[in-house]
């Protein structure tokens, strides 16, 4: 533990330990408490059926009462299924698909079919993530742990009138822990049994006036890595090496958030939240992926090892006077390392000028710091170096809304938004499997600044005791500048252009009608974007030739969703949701192997449509629920012209718009076929059982199935991309106290051991053409998710 991290981790538990117990609330009020949780709030088993508040409209409104397709886990589903990254989320969430990349673009999200790929660190994301208010530019912040959550909500399906242009496929909204209105001490430790990953968490949470409270938490991070890193003899080559590293991702996290509120008047309520988090690793991005296919029985350009999914990963280490080739390599370690920082602070003031009218703001703040560096050979044989990928990117925004609250037929939210944005990005690689010297492609840097700014409305009219109807609309601009540099040099006038602007109105009609006390049906129209913008891709040198095309189009969404909500004898909770929507220009992702880069372009047109139902039943057993979801799930390609595959021959597809000088085709037609990430069908079930046991004792036990069927994991669909059907099993046990002091959790995940994955590429360097009758395949990579995990927790509240 760096002494930085360790002073921070230790102070907190001892701002913990000496809060004064005259200030605590006493074991006699906890006691038999059992539907208290961990923040002292009050929880009434029956009731949090479905009364979970959401702010999916930027308003407290009760799940069951919001007309639209949301998903919420609360902080004991959050601690029950120990979620603290965005990555287990999509554990629990059917058609939710997330994936790490060698990139410094965050990743990829994708939710019914509907993602941006990990392709493009300069461009929006279609799922976006909303922490605190603050909507992130950027996937980076899922590298982030989010810890001490409070809610989760998942929102499916475009949300641009309140959420803005980077919601046409939906939005993951994240809440964390407020102070508590009583004084909480809260030590918490975990174990990873295959990993060996461990943590140590303190947390304190109280009033420190009569009209402030804080919350400080922080959490130190020792990875052991879960994957294994492999070597084979190096029989004489000089490019095989042996790994400096054992395990991955081999290092260390360090988290801290401090929260105040603050209630100066009645109408007045103040809160702050800055979040710091560093993350230090041996080994690249890069390592997460493994050469999971060799369609020629072995390993191109690679000594032999086995091509599979699984723990194992072929890894060598660059030679330094390799590395040393790239622009700006910061060090000589060849297999290299991913260290960033990340800085996350919000600002909310809600003001009530009257009793039933209120003004909020929300002023947020995201720094981003990487660099990033790594073996992209995907072998123990170094033959492609990345030795320097640095990226930084700075997000402010600025919201303001005023929002009625009248006993009276209607009610309305107006607001403003704008962002700024500045985002830098630099790449390099070296190749040296070709005689006769290695030799380095040509740093190219890109600078991106784009400002934002969107205005938008909504009216609620309640026409009925029983029906309402709401619409409303965003307007939005946006303008994004680059300037493009290779080799040292700024050859932005290269570029077809260097600026370019957006604007867009989408509207959406809402109606809802209850038809009883416990069942509501609802409608809407819906139409969303995603602004255009640069792609960040590596251009191999192209840029330097002049004229070069790097922009891609707006994408729009328009259509339609319906659905039902009701909860029925008080014990069962039931969602129903159907929905049809069309895509125009959707920006879509793909790794080309020949300029070793990932592109963005637009699909010309797709069409989601589909079925999603979830239930929750609390059984006539006493403690037993059963619950579970199906997603169905029909996802095309309506009209869309795409490069074609590695390896791709004219009998296999790739027969469209013949280049004459090379004999080769370039194009195949994916109309009519199924959009990469989007499983026809993904399915969960689910039991939990708690019960009081003797000695002021508790206990709860959960078992839930995850399932998903084929699907694509990259934009070409090559036969060598499918991830084939699969079934995940998690479980956890709970033990702990009546009056909340201790508790102790076993969780498993995926005990079925599936190694799976959502993004696959060709390894560069491997394979040969397309579009041709001699194309060969090339081997493929893909990022694997991990296999069976066994985590041990320990917390421990001396004060609540």
């Amino acid at each position: 533990m760096s002494k930085f991290s360790s002073c921070i981790v230790y102070g907190v538990a001892a701002i913990a330990l000496l809060a004064p117990d005259s200030l605590a609330q006493t074991n006699a009020e906890a006691a038999g408490s059992v539907e208290q949780n961990a923040d002292g709030q009050q929880e009434d088993s029956v009731a949090t059926m479905n009364k979970i508040v959401v702010t999916a409209r930027k308003r407290d409104e009760l799940i069951e009462d919001v007309p639209t397709a949301i998903s919420a886990f609360g902080k004991d589903e959050i601690a029950r299924l120990n979620l603290v990254s965005i990555d287990d989320l999509s554990s629990f969430t059917p058609g939710l698909q997330s994936a790490e990349s060698s990139v410094s673009s965050g990743g990829s999200i994708s939710l019914r079919g509907v993602g941006s790929g990990s392709s493009n660190y300069l461009g929006d994301q279609a799922v976006s993530i909303n922490v605190d208010g603050m909507q992130i530019g950027t996937l980076n912040i899922r590298k982030s742990a989010q810890i001490d959550l409070a809610q989760i909500e998942v929102l499916r399906g475009p949300q641009a009138l309140f959420f803005g242009k980077n919601s046409p496929g939906g939005v993951i909204s994240m809440k964390t822990a407020d102070p508590t209105e009583d004084h909480l001490v809260e030590l918490e430790t975990g174990y990873e049994t295959v990993s060996q990953d461990s943590y140590y968490q303190a947390l304190y949470s109280g009033p420190i006036s009569d009209k402030v409270g804080v919350r400080l938490v922080a959490r130190y991070s020792d990875l052991n890595g879960y994957f294994n890193i492999k070597n084979v003899p190096t029989n004489g080559d000089p490019l095989i090496t042996t790994a400096p590293i054992d395990n991955w991702p081999y290092g260390e996290e360090f988290f801290a958030r401090a929260t105040i509120v603050a209630e100066p008047t009645d109408q007045l309520r103040i809160k702050g939240k800055l979040t710091y988090n560093e993350s230090k690793i041996e080994g690249g991005s890069i390592l997460a992926q493994q050469r999971i296919l060799c369609p020629l029985g072995a390993p191109q350009l690679q000594p032999d090892f086995p091509c599979k999914a699984d723990r194992d990963i072929y890894v060598g280490n660059g030679r330094p006077e390799d590395v040393a080739l790239a622009a700006g390599a910061p060090g000589t370690n060849g297999i290299g390392f991913r260290n960033n920082q990340q800085i996350l602070g919000t600002l909310q003031a809600d003001y009530k000028i009257t009793p039933d009218l209120t003004a909020t703001s929300v002023t947020g703040y995201y720094l981003f710091d990487e660099v990033n560096a790594h073996d992209a050979s995907i072998g123990p044989r170094a033959i492609l170096l990345v030795p320097y990928l640095p990226f930084e990117m700075n997000q402010f925004t600025q919201e303001v809304r005023l929002a009625s609250d009248w006993d009276r037929p209607v009610n309305f939210t107006i607001g403003a938004f704008y962002e700024q944005r500045d985002t830098y990005g630099s790449q390099d690689a070296v190749i040296t499997a070709f005689p006769p010297a290695p030799f380095a492609i040509g740093q190219e840097q890109t600078f991106q600044d784009q400002e934002a700014f969107s205005v938008f409305a909504q009216l609620i009219w309640d026409v009925t005791d029983r029906l309402e109807i709401s619409g409303g609309a965003r307007y939005s601009e946006e303008e994004k500048d680059l300037r493009f540099f290779h080799r040292g040099m700024d050859v932005t006038a290269n570029l077809v252009t260097d600026s370019l602007s957006f604007d867009n109105v989408s509207p959406e009609l809402t109606v809802s009608y209850d038809l009883t006390d416990d069942i509501m049906v609802f409608g809407s129209y819906k139409e969303g974007f995603k602004s255009g913008g640069f792609d960040g891709g590596f251009t191999n040198g192209a840029i330097a030739a002049g004229n070069f095309a790097n922009t891609f189009d707006e994408e729009t969404v328009t259509g339609f969703e319906g659905g039902m909500k009701a909860t029925l004898f008080d014990q069962l909770v039931l969602n129903l949701t159907a929905y049809d929507y069309d895509y125009e220009d959707l920006q879509v992702g793909a790794f080309d192997p020949d300029s070793i880069s990932f592109k963005v372009l637009n699909a010309a047109a797709a069409r989601v449509k589909g079925v999603e139902a979830d239930f929750n039943w609390r059984t006539p057993a006493e403690g037993l629920w059963l619950r579970g979801s199906l997603a169905l799930n029909d996802a095309k390609f309506e009209d869309f012209l795409s490069g074609c595959y590695l390896g791709q021959t004219p009998a296999l597809g790739c027969n469209i718009n013949l280049n004459t000088t090379t004999g080769a085709y370039l194009q195949q037609d994916l109309s009519g076929r199924r959009i990469n990430n989007a499983p026809e069908v993904a399915a969960t079930a689910g039991v939990l059982y708690t019960r009081d046991l003797a000695n002021g004792l508790g206990m709860d036990l959960s078992f839930d199935a995850t399932y998903s069927s084929d699907y694509y994991a990259n934009l070409r669909q090559s036969p060598l991309d499918i991830q084939d059907d699969y079934t995940k099993l998690n479980a956890s046990l709970r033990l702990f106290s009546r009056d909340d002091r201790w508790e102790f959790s076993l969780v498993g995940r995926n005990l079925t051991d599936e190694y799976t994955f959502n993004a696959s590429a060709p390894i560069t360097l491997t394979g040969g053409g397309s579009g041709i009758d001699t194309a060969v395949q090339g081997d493929r990579s893909a990022v694997v998710s991990k296999g069976r995990e066994v985590f041990l927790k320990l917390t421990y509240r001396p004060v609540r």
